[in-house]
């Protein structure tokens, strides 16, 4: 039995993110007090929220977004968990960046291939795209293809 393959978010980069936007926004803040602009005060609640935002994820950073181990996977996905086994699988692949605007990322499809589930990849987590198709290939047995 091999240990489970997580992955998780990258800590440094959300709390880097948070606090840059929650500087931001202070100085939005100050701007707008300072010279009586109102204006200036709708970036600051933006940066604010977005950076409020960050903080919640920073919480929740010991949580892994996506676990594949002998039986199968489980993932963050829909607003709750998902699971399935290695045999309720049709097909998973881990799908490189494509452009500006689809980020890497793995993608579970179930075997009626009626629904699918995916979970990212790249810089926000901890892994790489080529890491999670090496570890991906060792824990899903030659019965399940």
């Amino acid at each position: 039995m091999t240990d489970a393959f997580e992955i998780h978010r990258r800590t440094w980069l959300y709390v880097l993110l948070a606090l840059v936007c929650l500087g931001l926004a202070g100085g939005f803040g100050w701007l707008a007090y300072d010279r009586s602009a109102p204006v200036l005060a709708a970036p600051a609640v933006v940066l604010a929220g977005l950076g409020l935002n960050l903080v919640r994820a920073v919480g929740d950073i010991r949580t892994p977004l996506f676990v594949a181990d002998d039986h199968g996977v489980r993932m963050v996905a829909e607003g709750g968990w998902v699971g399935l086994l290695w045999s309720e699988m049709g097909e998973i692949r881990v799908e490189r960046r494509e452009g500006l605007r689809h980020d890497p990322r793995i993608k579970v499809v179930s075997s009626d291939g009626r629904r699918f589930y995916t979970s990212p990849l790249g810089m926000a987590t901890n892994v790489s795209p080529g890491e999670a198709e090496v570890q991906l290939a060792q824990r899903r047995s030659a019965a399940a293809y």
